[in-house]
This record gives C-alpha cells, sequence and structure tokens, in this order.
C-alpha cells in the first residue's frame, strides 16, 4: 500500500469518529460506557490509527525547511 493510501485511510477513519458531545448523549446506550471513558477509549483510538498509519514509513523530504 502507498504512503498516500495509508494515511489517507487512516484519516477518513478518525474523520468518521463520534465528536465528543455525540460521545456523551450516546456512549451509554451504545457502548455501555459512562462519555468520559468513551471519549478517552476514542482518543485512544484515534492515537492507534495514526501511529498505525506511519508505522515504518519514512518522513517525507522538506525542501528549504524541516519536517
Amino acid at each position: 500500500m502507498s504512503n498516500e493510501l495509508a494515511y489517507f485511510n487512516a484519516l477518513k477513519r478518525i474523520a468518521a469518529f463520534q465528536s465528543p458531545d455525540k460521545l456523551r448523549r450516546n456512549a451509554e446506550r451504545q457502548y455501555g460506557l459512562q462519555g468520559e471513558e468513551a471519549i478517552e477509549m476514542a482518543y485512544e483510538n484515534v492515537l492507534a490509527a495514526a501511529k498505525a498509519a506511519i508505522r515504518g514509513k519514512r518522513a517525507p523530504k522538506v525542501q528549504g525547511g524541516e519536517a
């Protein structure tokens, strides 16, 4: 899979996460969790998705500056 496709797929997954307000309202019914616990788990999932997308990838070269 190309780097661009991996990044795009990760961003699509991250963008599909519920907002914190929506998680607070629906967490108990949907997941059986308190709102704050659901938000914490969603945050951990966002980090995991981002880390998985960049795992084993080299940072792109930037001309005239730092990455």
